[in-house]
């Protein structure tokens, strides 16, 4: 984070706002990006019982609710990372700090959400550069689990769910590895026949999983069938309530994946998709969501275009493929908004820029009611700044969380602090 918060805001924080929790708020004379409609260039945000109440150009405060006054401010809606470990790991070469993965291959009954650690350094860290909320992801097997959305506050993971059966995760079987510098068979020293058959085999079984899956739910409904606690995670899967993310990297998997979530009938967004850009025109056809993994990194292959990670949103954005940025690591989650602006410096326009880490991710999981604009009845998860967002000398000068204000102290400015001070 960028360690003069500490200093500029600290003492505001909690001298000014701290009598705000539990009270309703008024912003006023602030610019205010709702995101889903045009910006308000002078405007006030009105937040009652952790929500917003109203906004506008001409919203006054009831009796007795404090007002803040943000001239020269901005009011963003908090930053949302639909794609991160966050209060599942905490140090990766402590094993003891890691709960992120299980045994076994199919585990749609397991849950982020039981294994939540709110007190984890890392969440403060992150929610200091603007994010407010994040999906926190178990990874492994072929269905790793359920995922679950949370807000970046709160004693208890009960105090921090936002939905704690936020998405089924689905590592899809692939053909094609992305992760060992550039693309190759999945099991580079055996025969392509071999790996085509570990394919198919895996594709297979997942297919008759869903299958009982539907048939325990029928019968299940009708009070036919004893509990199973397996298939039990998978009913609103095949009954399309619940977001099924399907990680899939190279662009035959993606192809695979999709083909595969169409037979199935699934509610889906593909997840990671470093080849996006390869099949772009493919996913706008297919009307596939997008969910794209970290900006920061080196291209895929060795003869992709070296800028290619950073001009992949733009791509898809001009194709019309809807997507959203995401870090994938718990420690980068703080990264996420230098990760958009690198994108809007290679195409990207702002404002799809801004979208694709507070609206879409909140449309692709059905959130949009609750977060990821500055509307009324949303949760007023808000950031306000004295600049654009993407530029690394903007400072926050206040984060609300469910409308309460939330310090932007660290570990990272305790430590800043404590050495600067150093005899």
């Amino acid at each position: 984070m960028k360690l003069r918060h500490f200093f500029q805001l600290t003492a505001i924080l909690a001298a000014s706002l701290a009598p705000l929790h539990g009270e309703g708020f008024l912003i006023k004379d602030a610019r205010i990006i709702t995101v889903s409609g045009s910006a308000i260039e002078r405007g006030s945000v009105l937040v009652v019982d952790g929500r917003i109440s109203a906004v506008g150009e001409n919203v006054s405060a009831p009796s007795g609710v404090r007002e803040i006054d943000a001239r020269g401010l901005t009011v963003y809606p908090g930053l949302f990372d639909a794609n991160t470990r966050l209060g599942l790991t905490e140090i990766g070469a402590v094993a003891m700090s890691n709960d992120f993965r299980e045994l076994g291959d199919y585990t749609p009954h397991l849950m982020a959400f039981s294994a939540l650690h709110s007190d984890s350094e890392l969440i403060p860290v992150s929610r200091a550069d603007g994010v407010t909320h994040v999906l926190s992801r178990p990874t492994g097997g072929v269905i790793a689990g359920q995922a679950a959305v949370i807000s970046l506050d709160g004693w208890v993971p009960e105090e921090m769910e936002i939905k704690r059966h936020g998405a089924m995760i689905l590592n899809f079987p692939g053909l094609l590895s992305m992760r060992a510098g550039w693309p190759v068979p999945r099991g580079a020293q055996r025969l392509h026949s071999e790996v085509r058959e570990e394919h198919d085999e895996k594709v297979l079984q997942l297919k008759e999983l869903l299958a009982r899956a539907r048939h325990y739910a029928s019968n299940r409904a009708a009070g036919l069938a004893p509990l199973d606690r397996q298939l039990e995670g998978l009913i609103p899967v095949v009954e399309r309530t619940q977001v099924v993310l399907i990680e899939a990297d190279s662009h035959v998997d993606i192809r695979n994946a999709v083909a595969f979530a169409e037979e199935e009938d699934l509610l889906y967004a593909i997840l990671g998709a470093s080849d996006a850009w390869r099949v772009a025109d493919f996913l706008k056809e297919r009307g596939a969501r997008v969910i794209l993994g970290p900006r920061q990194s080196l291209p895929a292959r060795e003869d992709d275009p070296i800028d290619i990670i950073y001009r992949t949103p733009a791509i898809l954005h001009e194709k019309g493929v809807p997507f959203a940025i995401s870090t994938a690591n718990a420690s980068d989650v703080r990264t996420l908004a230098f990760q958009v602006g690198n994108a809007v410096a290679y195409g990207l326009p702002w404002e799809a820029g801004l979208r694709s880490v507070t609206l879409t991710p909140a449309e692709i999981l059905g959130l949009a009611d609750q977060v990821g604009s500055v509307e009324v009845g949303r949760k007023a998860n808000l950031v306000v700044a004295d600049g654009d967002l993407f530029e690394y000398q903007t400072s926050i000068r206040y984060l609300f969380i469910n409308g309460n204000p939330v310090s932007l102290e660290s570990k990272h400015t305790r430590l800043y602090e404590r050495y600067l001070n150093r005899p």
